[in-house]
C-alpha cells in the first residue's frame, strides 16, 4: 500500500487529500491534516471517490444509440470521427451558430476544461455557449456590469468584522466561506469579534450561528435590503468622501428607498424591525466586511435586482480596498494584475450580441441565457439550435422547465452527453462519451484562482496551490478520454485549430499544437504560463501550500476616473414596481431551494453512497404537516400551476412555517416517477422557463415557487 497527495475535484472546494492506493484501487480517501487551508477537511463526496470510480454503474466505455433506442458501445475515438461528420453536415445545412455547448458546473473535475470547451467553440465559429452562470447566480455578474466594479479586491475573506449572507449556507454549499475549512474559518473569525449576520427563510447550519437571524418570509428580499440601504444613507453610516469620489446616483437611490421604512418592511417580511435597523447599523459600522447572496435569492426570479441592491450596499459600506492597503490573495496559479483604487470602466451588461427573438434575450455579462436554449432547439427565435454537446452538466435533470427541456432534447439532430453515469440526460443523447476523471487525471488548483477573482464571497483567502499527478490507471478493459482530449480530438476531426485561454484576467488565449498531441501535463503547463506562481514551484509541494510572495498593494487610481452607479434606470424602475406591489403568495406554500452534502448539483445523484438518502426528501414545518395531516415519511404530491411531482415528507423545525424545502437536481425521465423514493423528485417540472423569469438574464423563477402540498391519497404513483 502506498500513500499519495491529492486534491479533491468533486466541487469547487479542492480540498487536499491522502489517497492510500493498493493493488491499483484507492482504498481510502480522507483529508490531509497538515494542509495549511483544508486542515483535514473534506466532506463525504471526496471521502466516496475511491468507491465512486470503482462503481459498477461508472460507464467504462463511450455508448452509441442505436436505431431502435437502446445503446452499444462504441470506441471513443469512432464515436468523435461520427460526431464531427454529423456535426459538420449540420453546419452545412444549418450554419455553425446551429451547434450549441453547455458546460455544467462539474467542470472543475479538470482546469483543462473549460479552456478547451471555450476553445472548441470560439474554432467553430458559433457563439451558442452556454452554462449554469445564467440559472444559478446570473444577477451577480449582471448587475455588477450595471453598478460598476473595483479595480481592487473587495475586503472579501480578509479578516472581516461583518459577514452578511442572504440565503446562503456555506458550510453545506462551501460558497460564501473561503474555500478550505469553511467551519474552522468561521470559528476563528467568530473568536476574533466578527459578527455575522443572515437572512433566510430557514434556520439553515449557519443562521444558528448568526448574531441576527432575520427569518423573513420568502420572496421580501428586496424590501429588506431597501430597507437597510435606507438607513445607511440616513443615519450618514456610509463613507461619504468614498462615495463623493467614486459614486454617482446617491440622490436618486435615496428617493427610491425612501418607501422602504423598517416598521413596515418588517410587518411585511415578518421580522423584527429592531432587529432590521440594529442589522443595517452593524453593516453600515464598519469598513471590514463583505456580502454574499446564494442561490435562493438569485432564483427568486429578481437575482439581478437584488445582487444590484446588494452591491450598493456593499459600496456604500465601504468594503473595497483603499490605495495602500495589502492584497492578501493577489493570485498563485494566475497572472498578476495591478491593483488600483479606482473603478473600472463598464462592460455591456444584458442584451447585447446575437438577438435571440427569445423573449428580448441576448448575451449577458453572466453569459448567454440557458433558459432561451430548449426555445432555439424548438424552432422559437432567431437562432435555431439543431446540435448540443454537453459536458459537466446534466440538463435533463437541472434546466428549468424539464418537460420543456425533454420537448428539445429530442428534437435536436444530434445530442453528445460527456458523462460518467447514465444520467437522465445520458438517457435520451444519441452519443454518451464516458471520460477519465478525478485521481486518474493530473489536475492544478487554478480553478480556484478563477473562482477567486470571480467575485465577493468565491475563492480562497490566501494564494494557494496545489498540483496532483494521476494517481490511478482507467479500470481494466475500459475506453476513457478526458475532456479536454474529447473537444482536441474533435477539433482535429473538423479541420478546427484550436487556441486556450484560462478563465483569468490577463492570461492570454495560447494556439494548441495541433499536429503533435500534447499530453494533459503539458496542456495544465500551458493554462498556467505566465501566472505569478510557476508550476513548476507549485509542484515541489505535493501536499499543496501557501504562496505569499512579495507583498502586493493597492495603488493609487490612474487615468480617467469612472464612478459606481448607485442609481441604474432599470434597477430603479424595478424597485419603485417592488415597493408597489409588495410579494405574494399565491397558493398555500412557497418552495425553496436547498442544497444536499453528498450530491453536487445534478451530479452523483444517480451513484450516493450506500448510507446517503437516495432522494431529495420535501422539507415542511412539522406544524404544518400536523394542519395537513401528513405523517414523517409519507408520500406526498406537491403540486405548481406547471406540474406536479411526488415526493417524500419530513419535519424540518429550522424552516419558517408556510415553506416547502427541497433540493433541486434529483429525479429522472418521467416513465420512471413512480420510483422517488429510489431516485428523487425533479423540482423543474414544477417550474415554467417562460411565464414568469429575470428580464435581464432570462433567469425563470425557480425558488420561491408557489406550490400546494397534499397528501397522496390514491393507489397511483403517478402525480395528482
Amino acid at each position: 500500500m502506498t500513500l499519495h497527495h491529492s486534491f479533491c475535484r468533486l466541487c469547487l472546494n479542492g480540498c487536499a487529500l491522502k489517497v492510500e492506493v493498493e493493488d491499483g484501487v484507492a482504498v481510502k480517501v480522507g483529508g490531509d491534516k497538515d494542509n495549511p487551508v483544508y486542515r483535514g477537511f473534506t466532506c463525504v463526496k471526496g471521502r466516496e471517490q475511491g468507491r465512486l470510480l470503482v462503481d459498477p454503474r461508472r460507464l467504462r466505455h463511450s455508448l452509441r444509440r442505436k436505431p431502435d433506442g437502446r445503446f452499444e458501445p462504441i470506441g471513443s475515438r469512432d464515436a468523435i470521427g461520427e460526431i464531427a461528420t454529423r456535426l459538420e453536415t449540420i453546419a452545412a445545412r444549418h450554419g455553425r451558430e446551429a451547434i450549441a455547448g453547455y458546460l455544467g458546473t462539474y467542470f472543475a473535475a479538470s482546469a483543462a476544461t473549460m479552456p478547451f470547451f471555450g476553445g472548441f467553440m470560439a474554432a467553430l465559429g458559433s457563439p451558442m455557449a452556454f452554462s449554469p452562470g445564467t440559472i444559478d447566480k446570473p444577477g451577480k455578474k449582471i448587475a455588477q456590469a450595471l453598478h460598476g466594479d473595483w479595480d481592487a479586491p473587495a475586503v472579501g475573506f480578509d479578516d472581516p468584522e461583518v459577514i452578511f449572507l442572504i440565503g446562503s449556507n456555506p458550510l453545506i454549499s462551501f460558497t460564501g466561506f473561503p474555500y478550505g475549512n469553511p467551519g474552522k474559518w468561521l470559528n476563528e473569525r467568530l473568536d476574533a469579534g466578527a459578527r455575522l449576520i443572515v437572512l433566510d427563510p430557514r434556520r439553515s447550519d449557519v443562521a444558528k450561528r448568526a448574531h441576527i437571524h432575520l427569518q423573513a418570509k420568502a420572496g421580501e428580499d428586496v424590501a429588506i435590503i431597501a430597507a437597510m440601504i435606507r438607513i445607511v444613507i440616513a443615519e450618514a453610516l456610509y463613507d461619504p468622501e468614498f462615495i463623493a469620489r467614486h459614486a454617482q446616483g446617491l440622490g436618486d437611490l435615496t428617493e427610491a428607498v425612501a418607501a422602504f421604512d423598517a416598521t413596515s418592511v418588517a410587518a411585511r417580511a415578518g421580522i423584527d424591525p429592531d432587529a432590521l435597523v440594529e442589522a443595517a447599523r452593524i453593516l453600515g459600522g464598519t469598513r471590514r466586511g463583505y456580502i454574499m447572496a446564494g442561490t435562493g435569492p438569485n432564483m427568486s426570479g429578481r437575482g439581478t435586482l437584488i445582487e444590484y441592491l446588494l452591491l450598493n450596499l456593499h459600496t456604500l459600506c465601504g468594503y473595497w480596498l483603499r490605495a495602500g492597503d495589502h492584497v492578501r490573495h493577489p493570485g498563485a496559479l494566475a497572472a498578476p494584475v495591478p491593483a488600483r483604487a479606482q473603478v473600472r470602466p463598464f462592460g455591456p451588461a444584458y442584451a447585447f450580441g446575437p438577438d435571440l427573438g427569445v423573449r428580448a434575450l441576448g448575451n449577458t455579462a453572466a453569459g448567454m441565457p440557458t433558459a432561451a436554449l430548449p426555445d432555439l432547439i424548438l424552432g422559437v427565435g432567431k437562432m435555431p439550435v439543431r446540435a448540443l454537446i454537453s459536458c459537466g452538466g446534466n440538463p435533463v435533470g437541472a434546466w428549468p422547465d424539464q418537460a420543456k427541456t425533454l420537448r428539445a432534447m429530442d428534437a435536436l439532430d444530434l445530442l453528445v452527453q460527456i458523462d460518467p453515469w447514465m444520467s437522465a440526460t445520458a438517457r435520451v443523447a444519441d452519443f454518451v462519451i464516458a471520460p477519465r476523471i478525478w485521481l486518474e487525471v493530473p489536475g492544478t488548483s487554478q480553478v480556484l484562482d478563477w473562482l477567486t477573482r470571480n467575485g465577493t464571497g468565491y475563492g480562497q483567502s490566501d494564494p494557494y496551490a496545489q498540483y496532483s499527478p494521476a494517481l490511478l490507471d482507467p479500470p481494466p478493459g475500459s475506453d476513457l478520454v478526458e475532456e479536454w482530449e474529447f473537444f482536441y480530438e474533435l477539433a482535429r476531426a473538423m479541420g478546427l485549430s484550436l487556441s486556450v485561454a484560462p478563465g483569468l484576467a490577463g492570461m492570454p488565449a495560447r494556439p494548441v499544437d495541433m499536429d503533435a498531441k500534447p499530453s494533459t501535463d503539458a496542456v495544465l503547463a500551458q493554462l498556467c504560463e505566465g501566472s505569478r506562481v510557476a508550476l513548476d514551484e507549485v509542484r515541489k509541494f505535493e501536499g499543496g501550500a501557501i504562496f505569499p510572495g512579495d507583498p502586493v498593494f493597492v495603488g493609487e487610481g490612474e487615468g480617467e476616473q469612472h464612478r459606481f452607479d448607485l442609481a441604474a434606470p432599470d434597477m430603479i424602475a424595478d424597485l419603485k414596481a417592488d415597493a408597489a406591489s409588495g410579494a405574494k403568495q399565491a397558493r398555500g406554500f412557497s418552495l425553496l431551494c436547498r442544497r444536499m452534502m453528498h450530491v453536487y448539483n445534478s451530479s452523483f445523484v444517480g451513484a450516493l453512497p450506500p448510507s446517503a438518502r437516495p432522494y431529495n426528501p420535501v422539507f415542511l414545518h412539522p406544524g404544518d404537516m400536523s394542519e395537513l395531516g401528513i405523517e414523517e415519511g409519507e408520500s406526498v404530491d406537491v403540486i405548481s400551476d406547471r406540474g406536479a411531482i411526488a415526493g417524500i415528507a419530513h419535519g424540518d423545525e429550522a424552516l419558517r412555517p408556510g415553506t416547502v424545502s427541497m433540493s433541486f437536481g434529483f429525479g429522472a425521465l418521467p416513465e420512471q416517477d413512480a420510483d422517488y423514493r429510489v431516485l428523487g423528485s425533479n423540482t423543474t417540472r414544477l417550474i415554467s422557463n417562460d411565464e414568469i423569469w429575470d428580464r435581464y438574464s432570462g433567469q425563470p423563477l425557480m425558488s420561491n415557487v408557489p406550490v400546494d402540498v397534499v397528501r397522496r391519497t390514491g393507489t397511483s404513483d403517478e402525480p395528482g
